[in-house]
C-alpha cells in the first residue's frame, strides 16, 4: 500500500525531531566541564530544552493537519471539476478514441453536427472508396498489359536477329546478310588480334632461352637420391640469419676465386653447417619411401641445430644463367640457358635450438 501524505510528513518531520533522538542526557552532560557535570541544574536545563522541543513539534503537527485538510479540499475541487467535464472514470481506450476524433474532426467546440457520419453516410463513403480503389486497380492492369506487349515485341525483334531473319537492303537474301555478318566479325577479330600482338611486341622484350647442351660432369653427391641433381644444386630455406665473415675476408675470397679454371689458385669457401638425414639410409631406404623426408637436421657450428623437412615444390624451379656466346654466333643480344630443374627444397621453419657438442 502506498504511503499517505500524513505518514510521509510525520515520518519526515516528527519522528527524528525529539530531543532524545538528537542528543541524549548523557551526551548533553558530557558537553560541560568535568567539575560541573554533577550539578543538578544540567538535568533541569535538559528537561527545559526537551519541553521547548516538544512545543515546536506540536506546532509542526498542527501545520501537518492544516496541510492535510487543504489537500482534501483540493481533491474535492478536482473531483467536482471532473464531474463537470463528464470524463470521470475515463480509461486509456476512451482517451485514445477521443484523440482520434480530435484528429479527424477537430475540437468539439469547432465541429459541426453535419461533420459526423451516420450509419448510412458511413456506408456510402466506404462504397465510394471501394469504387475508387477498383478503378485504380483496373488502370494498373491496363498499364501492365501495355508493358507486356511492348516487351514481347522487343523480344521478338531480338529473336529475329538471333535466328538470322534480319532484313537487309532490297535484293539481298538472308544468306547474303549472314555471310556479310560473318565477314565483318572476322575482320573485327583480326583487327583485335593484330593490335594485341603489336602491343606485346612493343612492351615485352624477348630473350632466347636454350636448354643445357653440355652434360655436366658427374660429381659425387652425398644428398639423398630425390634431392640429387646433375649439378648438385638444391634449395635451402631457413628461418634465421647467417653471419658471414667480415667484408675484408669476403673481398679476399672474391679476389681469389676470379679464375676458377686454374687449379693452382686456392678456392675459399664459407661452411654454413652440416646436413644430416637421420631416417635415410642409401642402402635400406626404398626409392618410393618418403617418411625420411619429414625430419632433416642442419647443424650450425658445434652447439646449434635446426630441424626441418624435405618438401616438394608446387611448381618446379628452373635455374637460368647467361649463356656464353660462341665465336661463330652473329647474334648481338643476350641469350640464356637452363642449368638445372629443381623439384624439392630443404625447408627449416624453426630457429636453431641448442644441442651438445657434435
Amino acid at each position: 500500500m502506498a504511503p499517505s501524505e500524513a505518514s510521509i510528513l510525520s515520518n519526515f518531520l516528527l519522528s527524528p525531531a525529539s530531543l532524545p533522538t538528537i542528543i541524549s542526557l548523557q551526551q548533553f552532560t558530557e558537553l560541560f566541564p568535568k567539575r560541573l557535570r554533577s550539578h543538578p541544574h544540567i538535568r533541569a536545563l535538559y528537561r527545559e530544552l526537551q519541553q521547548l522541543r516538544e512545543q515546536d513539534m506540536d506546532l509542526v503537527n498542527g501545520n501537518i493537519d492544516r496541510e492535510l485538510h487543504q489537500g482534501e479540499s483540493q481533491k474535492a475541487e478536482l473531483r467536482k471539476s471532473i464531474l463537470n467535464t463528464g470524463v470521470d472514470g475515463m480509461s486509456t481506450s476512451d482517451q485514445r478514441e477521443i484523440d482520434m476524433d480530435v484528429q479527424l474532426f477537430g475540437q468539439t467546440s469547432t465541429a459541426a453536427p453535419s461533420d459526423y457520419h451516420s450509419a448510412s453516410s458511413l456506408l456510402s463513403a466506404m462504397e465510394t472508396a471501394c469504387a475508387n480503389i477498383e478503378h485504380e486497380i483496373s488502370g494498373a492492369d491496363k498499364d501492365a498489359s501495355t508493358l507486356i506487349s511492348e516487351l514481347n515485341l522487343t523480344v521478338g525483334e531480338l529473336s529475329d536477329l538471333r535466328y538470322g531473319k534480319t532484313q537487309g537492303p532490297v535484293g539481298t537474301t538472308s544468306e547474303d546478310m549472314m555471310n556479310e555478318t560473318i565477314d565483318g566479325l572476322g575482320h573485327l577479330e583480326n583487327a583485335c588480334y593484330r593490335k594485341y600482338s603489336i602491343n606485346i611486341e612493343r612492351t615485352m622484350p624477348t630473350i632466347p632461352l636454350h636448354p643445357r647442351v653440355s652434360s655436366p660432369t658427374s660429381l659425387p653427391n652425398p644428398l639423398p637420391q630425390v634431392l640429387q641433381t646433375p649439378t648438385g644444386l638444391a634449395i635451402l630455406e631457413l628461418q634465421g640469419t647467417i653471419n658471414l665473415p667480415s667484408q675484408e675476408a669476403e673481398d679476399e675470397s672474391t679476389t681469389s676465386t676470379n679464375d676458377t679454371h686454374d687449379p693452382s689458385i686456392p678456392t675459399f669457401e664459407t661452411p654454413v653447417g652440416k646436413l644430416m638425414f637421420p631416417d635415410y639410409s642409401p642402402h635400406r631406404t626404398a626409392p618410393d619411401d618418403t617418411k625420411w623426408m619429414k625430419r632433416v637436421y642442419l647443424y650450425v657450428g658445434r652447439y646449434q641445430r635446426m630441424t626441418g623437412e624435405v618438401k616438394k615444390l608446387a611448381q618446379p624451379l628452373a635455374l637460368v644463367q647467361r649463356r656464353q656466346k660462341e665465336m661463330t654466333s652473329d647474334s648481338d643480344g643476350e641469350e640464356l640457358e637452363i642449368v638445372e630443374i629443381i623439384k624439392y627444397k630443404l625447408f627449416f621453419k624453426n630457429r636453431p635450438e641448442p644441442v651438445n657438442n657434435i
